[in-house]
């Protein structure tokens, strides 16, 4: 059967010329993709013809009412179908009119020729589905078609490239369609209906009373679309530039044969290195149907060489496009990595920052205040570091930044050991302290327990005294250890037995009594090691007494030699 909407090869007569049939319709199905009887183009849905669909072709008689007067006219048969009309003589679309289809005729006629009692009147019939010609080439719009007419009464040929909604009427080769009683075929060609959609056609029938009217109406069958499949190509041009760093960017020209479908994605690609496209890699993408040119970004990381190619393919229709000529080199592109952010404590070592570096290369150099050097990170305060990677040609240098907060560590200061007298007074853990300690710490006791810093030898433990400085992250707390040892020390009566005696200290000084016949010469000053210390030592106007001075030397226990007596322990508090 001739019929529906369909998509077949045809090879034309001449056998040169592959055709694609785009759209048939012989109106053998039930469903024909045509609208009737259309208010399009100036047309009346309702009137005194009609669009019909039948396989009539025999004529008949009736009578039409004109001015209440009763008028006999006569259709003639419609000419028959030649064997060019694929499934002949079959159904077809044409124009009745109203008058006949009440007597009973429904073949191809039209009301001017039935009488001169009529209203003038169009009447519109149209593709009722679009088809797109987007990349083909020579589409031929033809059709079979048969009209007595006159030169008020005749058929025309519209064609919307918008789906229906707008329509243009078709003048060449033939403007009015008439004087053809018998079946003949039309084809029409335009670049109009190139490239496009939505491309739909329709058939007016023009009917404006006439004296000179004469059957048949216009009928139409076999109506087809076909075309020459264009060759869809894409070219890719030269493109620019030809070395690159990875990372950069690349202006990729193409240029389009044949047609591309709205909403088509071109898509440039990526050999490998040897200028293979097995796996191609994406570079960039562009929107549309026109020549144009695509910025290409050649990936990050994208492996060195010298032999990378570039193409353009696109998606409706797919289309692999011709490979540029051109060969691109791709240069490695420097990478310092991310930036990074690095809290520092005064007390540690300086850290490696090449260890730190964030995804980047290891062959960089680090510069602080523009030069090739690295801050005093002992010192507290911030510092912006620059870690940077030297490119190649055609590649910038990369650069991270390295922001680094060097905090200040706690200070305890620094702890002594010392031995003291159990009948000594009671005296400030603090104040033993040396290297310029914190205050606001906390002390704690040889077992752990908190402490006030106030030692007193009559109620405090001896052992480890611990002082301890907060430290702000990551600075770890500080801590100073004072060691105590608590002497009995001489008791009154053995202090009284002896030759010789300590008589107290006052201020830096330590008074000492000597025995008949000794010297300030014979006195020695021993620290808690045994090792002898720098003191003054003067005889006083009491010839029996000395005064040594422990000026500079700090708190803690003191040997006190007399040649030939016994030593005596001292414990000197600055």
């Amino acid at each position: 059967m001739k019929n529906i909407l369909h998509l077949v090869l045809l090879l034309l007569p001449s056998g040169i010329h592959a055709q694609t049939v785009l759209f048939a319709e012989g109106f053998e199905g039930p469903t024909p993709a045509f609208n009737l009887n259309t208010t399009d183009v100036s047309s009346v849905a309702n009137g005194a013809n009609s669009w019909l669909i039948n396989a009539a072709y025999s004529g008949g008689a009736g009578e039409i009412d004109c001015l209440g007067l009763g008028f006999s006219f006569t259709v003639p048969p419609t000419a028959g179908q030649p064997a060019g009309i694929q499934d002949a003589n079959g159904s077809y679309l044409h124009i009745t009119s109203e008058a006949a289809m009440a007597s009973g005729v429904q073949n191809c006629c039209f009301a001017a020729a039935d009488g001169l009692c009529t209203a003038a009147g169009n009447h519109f019939a149209a593709m009722s589905t679009d088809v797109s010609t987007v990349g083909q080439s020579e589409v031929v719009f033809s059709f079979w078609w048969l009209c007595g007419g006159g030169s008020n009464n005749y058929g025309e040929v519209y064609y919307s490239t918008d789906g229906g909604a707008a329509w243009t009427l078709l003048t060449a080769p033939i403007a009015q369609y008439r004087a053809q009683a018998t079946w003949i075929q039309q084809s029409i060609s335009s670049t109009a209906f190139n490239g496009q959609a939505q491309l739909r056609f329709g058939f007016r029938f023009v009917n404006g009373t006439s004296l000179d009217a004469v059957d048949p109406g216009f009928g139409v069958d076999d109506v087809r679309i076909t075309a020459s499949a264009a060759t869809n190509a894409i070219t890719t041009s030269a493109f620019s530039p030809l070395s690159v760093c990875s990372g950069s960017e690349v202006m990729v020209p193409f240029t389009l044969t044949g047609g591309f479908n709205t909403g088509n994605t071109f898509t440039a690609q990526l050999s490998d290195p040897s200028g293979s496209f097995t796996t191609p890699v994406v570079v960039g993408t562009m929107v549309g149907n026109t020549s144009g040119s695509i910025i290409a970004t050649i990936p990050l990381g994208t492996a060195p060489g010298s032999g990378y190619r570039i193409r353009v393919v696109s998606s409706d229709p797919p289309v692999v496009g011709v490979v540029s000529s051109s060969v691109l080199q791709v240069v490695a592109a420097p990478v310092a990595g991310n930036d990074v952010a690095l809290d520092h404590c005064t007390a540690d070592p300086s850290p490696d920052l090449f260890a730190l570096v964030d995804g980047g290369s290891a062959n960089g150099e680090f510069h602080y205040q523009g030069l090739p050097l690295l801050p005093d990170l002992s010192v507290p305060g911030d510092y912006e570091v620059h870690y940077v990677v030297a490119g190649s040609v055609g590649c910038p240098a990369d650069s991270a930044t390295f922001d680094i907060h060097a905090v200040a560590a706690p200070n305890a200061g620094t702890g002594i050991s010392i031995t003291v007298c159990s009948y000594d007074e009671a005296f400030s853990l603090f104040a033993l302290l040396t290297g310029g300690p914190q205050t606001g710490g906390t002390w704690s006791d040889p077992q752990g327990g908190t402490h006030s810093g106030s030692f007193d030898p009559s109620t405090d433990a001896p052992g480890l005294y611990t002082y301890e400085v907060g430290g702000m992250a990551p600075c770890d707390p500080d801590r100073a250890f004072i060691a105590i040892a608590i002497d009995p020390c001489v008791g009154i009566a053995e202090r009284a037995a002896m030759p010789s005696q300590w008589l107290g200290q006052q201020g830096n000084d330590h008074l000492f009594s000597l025995p008949a016949g000794r010297m300030a010469s014979d006195v020695i000053v021993l620290d808690a090691t045994g090792r002898t210390v720098r003191a003054g030592i003067e005889p006083q106007t009491q010839h029996d007494r000395i005064r040594i001075a422990f000026t500079g030397l700090p708190s803690g226990l003191y040997f006190v030699r007399i040649k030939d007596l016994p030593v005596i322990r001292v414990v000197h508090r600055m």
